[in-house]
């Protein structure tokens, strides 16, 4: 059984120093944006244990200055729950949670790997392939609300 629901930004380290920023150092897992004002972040718990998190910020897509738009960030599954639902979860409760807000997008900056993910949930391609040197080769990517 899965389950999501809001957890403190600290509960997100972990699982973000474990996928995200592996090799870097932990402190590198800390945002400043974390406690900000309209800042929340998921967990997603398979059967129990905590094995997702991601966070959705108040952030304007650079694509589209002057538009309110929120921005996911750090969303990680770790790798043996992969596959089974956790992502897929914590998008849609993310998503619902913005446009409950009155926000007609989502933004994010995604790693290769998870760009067909994205994609098969409605969101669209925004640019050229762009380098992030921690972390690799990235597409920013969008969602209508």
């Amino acid at each position: 059984m899965i389950t999501i629901r809001e957890i403190p930004p600290e509960l997100t380290y972990d699982i973000r120093h474990i996928v995200l920023r592996q090799g870097l150092p932990r402190d590198s897992c800390y945002w400043e944006t974390d406690c900000l004002s309209g800042v929340f972040h998921l967990g997603g718990w398979l059967e129990g244990r905590m094995v997702g998190v991601a966070t959705f910020q108040p952030e304007e897509d650079p694509s589209y200055p002057g538009v309110p738009a929120y921005r996911l960030r750090g969303m990680a599954v770790l790798p043996e729950a992969r596959r089974q639902g956790v992502a897929t979860l914590m998008l849609l409760a993310g998503e619902d949670r913005v446009s409950q807000m009155g926000i007609c997008a989502l933004w994010c900056d995604a790693r290769i790997g998870a760009v067909a993910f994205y994609e098969r949930h409605g969101w669209t391609r925004h640019g050229e392939l762009f380098d992030i040197p921690t972390a690799g080769p990235h597409y920013r990517m969008r969602k209508n609300l």
